[in-house]
């Protein structure tokens, strides 16, 4: 069955990426599964703001809570938000329903053959993912990101615009590469760091930890608690 609805659980600023790349692969986005309440921030764009700027494009997709989702064969899935709460928002999809998570690659992107992409990864505009690349679950590489031969990032990770990873790198789980950040190569990211907006990082950062500057410098933990 040739699949072309888009079902997006969750939702946040991301939403235009997501609706960009369906648009750019003839897909409709014909539902968004809520699983917390929307909180828009004083410059955020509503999600009401949102479906009213897709329907422009094709039919509105339908707003339904998860407890009201049932699935359906002719869909692909994949996650809205990439803020941590994606990890409890996967978990409790698991617990309802047994789906496989779509993975969604503009086509104005470069992936590499050889390189090898996890369920519900997405790789937006003009990003490049080099051979030997491996990236987890849920990994969300924004607009024109370069990733490195042969790195490996950690499932839930978020690269933003602009940002480079260098090559043979090894990110956990839960990172965030902020706008145009850069990371020479071979480095070790521990899980849940928090690399800032044009940051330079040179060495190995340790689990947890806010970097910021350049060259980058240690600001604060963030871990979890």
């Amino acid at each position: 069955m040739n699949k072309k609805k888009l079902v997006i659980f969750g939702a946040s600023n991301i939403l235009s990426d997501l609706f960009d790349c369906a648009l750019a692969h003839g897909l409709t986005v014909s539902t968004i599964v809520l699983h917390l309440p929307e909180t828009p921030g004083e410059r955020d764009i509503s999600l009401q703001e949102r479906v009213k700027e897709w329907g422009a494009h094709g039919p509105a997709p339908a707003i339904v809570d998860l407890a009201d989702f049932t699935p359906s064969d002719d869909e692909l899935y994949i996650l809205g938000p990439t803020t941590p709460t994606r990890v409890a928002l996967e978990e409790a999809i698991t617990q309802r329903f047994n789906l496989k998570f779509h993975t969604l690659v503009h086509p104005r992107a470069y992936v590499s053959p050889l390189a090898k992409l996890a369920a519900g990864v997405f790789v937006g505009a003009n990003s490049v993912i080099g051979p030997g690349a491996v990236l987890g679950r849920h990994v969300f590489i924004n607009r024109g990101v370069t990733i490195g031969h042969d790195t490996h990032i950690g499932a839930y990770s978020r690269v933003q615009p602009g940002s480079n990873v260098g090559g043979l790198s090894r990110i956990g789980h839960s990172v965030t590469i902020a706008i145009g950040a850069t990371l020479l190569e071979r480095l070790v990211i521990g899980d849940h760091a928090f690399i800032g907006a044009g940051a330079v990082v040179i060495s190995d950062i340790d689990a947890g930890a806010l970097m910021v500057g350049i060259p980058a410098k240690f600001k604060k933990s963030v871990l979890p608690s």
